[in-house]
């Protein structure tokens, strides 16, 4: 998932978590609606792992965005039967943007590059 303050992109990857694609846009700023609406797709999906980019500023350290994001990430990890992990997003928007320009869904692109390079990341693993 890639959260914004007005929408929120999904991605789905393959049941091999070898690929991904873009799936939705959440276009909600109530906090509690976006979780409901994850949840559904969790289940409707059959989702193993919730995978959350996690909005890191560039200096280090934290800013008001991703204190929100760990808020709602602290929410969804309590109802959410499933794990929930979460995932450097940084420059994520700006390559949905650059990749597709004009593109009415480069919210769910960008958690699409979220969570291949979190898909990648653990395909480098060593067993």
């Amino acid at each position: 998932m890639d959260i914004g303050r007005s929408r929120t992109g999904l991605a789905l990857s393959d049941a091999l978590g070898v690929t991904c694609r873009p799936f939705d846009i959440v276009a909600e700023r109530d906090e509690e609606r976006v979780i409901e609406r994850i949840a559904q797709v969790a289940r409707e999906e059959e989702v193993g792992e919730i995978v959350v980019g996690l909005p890191r500023p560039l200096s280090g350290g934290s800013n008001r965005q991703m204190e929100g994001v760990i808020s709602l990430v602290e929410r969804l990890r309590q109802l959410s039967p499933v794990p929930v992990a979460t995932w450097d997003e940084r420059f994520t928007s700006k390559l949905a943007e650059e990749g597709r320009p004009g593109m009415k869904y480069h919210d769910a692109v960008a958690a699409c590059y979220m969570l291949q390079s979190y898909l990648d990341s653990r395909s480098n693993k060593t067993p």
